[in-house]
């Protein structure tokens, strides 16, 4: 196993580090050299992305780009982003990629539509929900998408503010109710739109893992299979 994943992640820190192990976990290895070798860029200080897209912060992107341009660099041969809002500038980096990328996006739209989810709540943050990423995508296969209202949004983001803070179990506390509101709306699963959003809803995901689309999990199930793929069609050749 030769092909090295690359990580453009602190986005948060915790994310990044769940994103890992939750490549790790599935990963069907039997010896530590069967597992997927990574370099991982880890910058918390990439200016906040829904600050900027919001209208009142630094833009992310020279931030990014030179983040994506190291891992290029250190011969990376996928990049993947572990956070949802940073997929605003995705086109742009994957247009300039002289590797594999992998959206985030793409990856839970398409394990949606292989689940035939006809309607699903999406929780994520409000410049993700602003730039409609997920919304677009998703009505492109009829799938309908039921949405926070403006009091839902505001916990929301409060408790991925939390999460980024290493206080997980408040920010579950103020995200769990919304999730629950979206299942009685009813919303088959939803998306948990922000990298935090699993960290918190964890315990939900393990024991309805139906009613959740986490987005890093769904990501990282399809890096495996970009390196496994990789390796048998060196192995074939």
């Amino acid at each position: 196993m030769n092909k090295k994943l690359g990580i453009l992640g602190g986005m948060g820190p915790l994310a990044t580090v769940e994103f890992m192990m939750k490549i790790i976990t599935q990963t069907p290895a039997h010896n530590d050299q069967e597992h997927i070798p990574m370099v991982v860029s880890s910058v918390p200080q990439i200016p906040d992305r829904t600050a900027f897209i919001m209208g009142h912060g630094t833009d992310p992107y020279p931030e990014l780009k030179h983040s994506f341009d190291q891992l290029e660099q250190s011969g990376a041969e996928c990049i993947v982003i572990p956070c949802n809002t940073a997929h605003y500038w995705y086109p742009q980096l994957s247009a300039t990629s002289h590797v594999h990328t992998i959206s985030i996006i793409d990856s839970v739209v398409q394990e949606t539509q292989l689940r035939k989810y006809k309607t699903v709540g999406l929780l994520a943050t409000t410049a993700t929900m602003k730039t409609k990423m997920y919304q677009q995508k998703l009505n492109q296969y009829n799938i309908d998408v039921i949405e926070t209202d403006d009091l839902q949004q505001q916990a929301v983001m409060a408790g991925i503010y939390e999460v980024k803070a290493g206080n997980v179990e408040k920010g579950k506390s103020m995200m769990l109710p919304v999730f629950e509101d979206m299942l009685a709306q009813g919303a088959e699963a939803v998306i948990f739109g922000c990298t935090e959003i699993p960290v918190a809803l964890a315990e939900q995901n393990m024991n309805s893992p139906k009613q959740c689309l986490d987005s890093l999990e769904i990501l990282a199930k399809y890096c495996v299979e970009w390196s496994y793929e990789a390796e048998h069609t060196a192995l074939a050749s």
